[in-house]
């Protein structure tokens, strides 16, 4: 009986499970085994086979697996040829080089407890109500005459993802843009939360900046001349000078950085047209007295985010893309501390000069960021 006969006789069955961390062969030891010096193995070729030390260990296997009613073995390492043979024919089924995080996400959905060796097995160890099936057609083998197969229990934390290429080359890149997506997925999740992706929230963070940058301006073109007293408050007087200048152009890296993203992604075909596609829906959001109901509104109506110029197929599915809030106000945050460093440095260098050097006489007029 081959194993393809096998899993079609067994299929949708509800059977009992053990799971193995190591090899199941017959000269497996874990690590940190210490051979005995005092003992020597010797085996005579004119024994018959089936009193071969193989042999009586794949008996002692069988026995075990009889007892416990077990059929199916899941094994991290490699699995014995013959008693893989052996186990087919008694209507088992063994798989080996199982990933150690299956093993532990069966052990938690079955209540088994996996064992080093299989004379450690006991009805404790033994887990329950887990079914095989083909998770393609059985007549979908592979070039290794290999096929893909589902093990089912319920409530198990594992989900099985197949990435395919007709390029070898080109799976580990697959691979490496799959486990980032993930990843992303998982903190978003954890964190409950979302950013509304596409450039939106950037282009929040501008038209915000603006803002603040605009009613700064107003405030300081009402307030006094006399922004320089002779007390060491003068350089809380000039933070309000200077307040609206660090807003602009923190609002121009902002409006750059966008430019940048949307030339490059091909949305636009130059950063100049980029940059006019900006500057306007600035304006209008400026304009609508709510920034971030007029971004909203926007994106509900393009396909891929704010900043992308076709429009969906189906108006009555719009995808949208999302961010994880962590990493990007992360990456915000060391943006804004490189800002804050350069700005401390300036004010550094002339404020840590002793109060004495400096002739107050000298400075009228002149004004040190």
């Amino acid at each position: 009986m081959s194993s393809i006969a096998l899993i079609k006789e067994l299929q949708h069955q509800s059977f009992r499970m053990i799971l193995i961390e190591g090899d199941l062969t017959e000269s497996y030891r874990h690590l940190g085994f210490n051979k005995s010096v005092n003992i020597k193995t010797k085996l005579d070729s004119g024994k018959p086979p089936e009193d071969s030390a193989e042999e009586l260990w794949t008996k002692s296997v069988l026995q075990v697996l009889i007892q416990f009613n077990v059929n199916l073995v899941l094994v991290q390492g490699n699995v014995s040829e013959y008693l893989t043979e052996r186990c087919i024919h008694s209507k088992r089924l063994v798989i080996g080089s199982v990933n150690g995080s299956v093993l532990q996400a069966f052990a938690e959905a079955t209540r088994a407890v996996p064992v080093t060796y299989i004379t450690q097995v006991n009805e404790d160890c033994v887990g329950s109500k887990v079914s095989v099936t083909f998770w393609t057609s059985p007549h979908d083998i592979n070039r290794s005459n290999r096929m893909a197969i589902l093990l089912k229990t319920e409530g198990i934390n594992l989900i099985t993802v197949v990435l395919t290429s007709p390029v070898s080359a080109q799976m580990e890149t697959k691979e490496d843009r799959f486990w980032s997506c993930v990843y992303r997925l998982y903190h978003a999740l954890k964190e409950k939360k979302v950013f509304l992706g596409g450039g939106a929230v950037e282009f929040l963070c501008l038209s915000h900046l603006q803002i603040l940058a605009e009613k700064s301006l107003n405030k300081e073109n009402h307030a006094c001349s006399g922004w320089l007293p002779d007390s060491s408050s003068w350089m809380a007087s000039s933070l309000s000078v200077y307040r609206p200048t660090v807003l602009k152009y923190l609002a121009s890296g902002w409006h750059e950085y966008l430019s940048a993203v949307m030339f490059n992604t091909a949305t636009h075909p130059s950063a100049m047209e980029a940059s006019t596609f900006i500057q306007y829906h600035v304006q209008n959001a400026t304009n609508s007295g709510s920034p971030s109901s007029y971004i909203l509104s926007k994106c509900s109506k393009l396909s891929s985010g704010l900043f992308h110029s076709g429009i969906s197929d189906n108006p009555e599915v719009v995808p949208r893309v999302y961010d994880t809030v962590t990493p990007k106000t992360e990456a915000w945050r060391r943006a804004l501390d490189l800002v804050l460093l350069v700005l401390q440095t300036d004010s550094e260098i002339i404020t840590g000069l002793v109060h004495t050097q400096i002739n107050s006489q000298e400075l009228d007029g002149v004004l040190f960021l």
